[in-house]
């Protein structure tokens, strides 16, 4: 009997002190940075704010610059008030530094397929640009707007 006690409070002790050695550790680490999700988890987070996604082109950049192609994805999306699908973009860079050097070619890409820049949107989050056209501001972008920076971590 007097063996299991032991056992029981040697095995408790264990237990305290590996869990204060982890509780140690992580805070001289820190918190966990919140890293951007993937275009799936982007279409996720879209449906928690009842946008829905259709026509799916991976690798579609909407103009000729074969920089962005990697990074670019056409699809429509509806829904947040927004009842007839819209067509659009998005391009998600590997990180911050390829989002700081290839930026500016979304802005002429988007030239080559806007029709009315007078309607262009483009909402960024690092590493994501979103683009679309032919939209009001209101709770369709809102929702557009807080999806992409909670997917980019934001």
């Amino acid at each position: 009997m007097q063996q299991r006690t032991v056992l029981v409070l040697v095995s408790a002790l264990f237990a305290l002190i590996a869990g204060a050695c982890g509780s140690s550790l992580d805070a001289l680490r820190g918190s966990p940075s919140p890293t951007p999700t993937d275009f799936t988890g982007l279409v996720r987070q879209m449906a928690t704010h009842e946008i829905t996604v259709d026509n799916v082109v991976s690798g579609d950049a909407g103009c000729s610059d074969h920089a962005l192609v990697p990074m670019a994805i056409s699809f429509t999306a509806s829904g947040a008030g927004e009842s007839a699908p819209v067509a659009m973009r998005v391009y998600r860079f590997k990180n911050g530094e390829s989002y700081d050097r290839l930026r500016a070619s979304v802005d002429a890409c988007a030239a080559a397929w806007i029709r009315d820049p007078s309607t262009l949107t483009m909402i960024d989050a690092s590493p994501f640009v979103l683009v679309f056209e032919g939209v009001s501001e209101g709770p369709f972008i809102d929702a557009l707007r807080t999806t992409l920076h909670e997917a980019a971590g934001d």
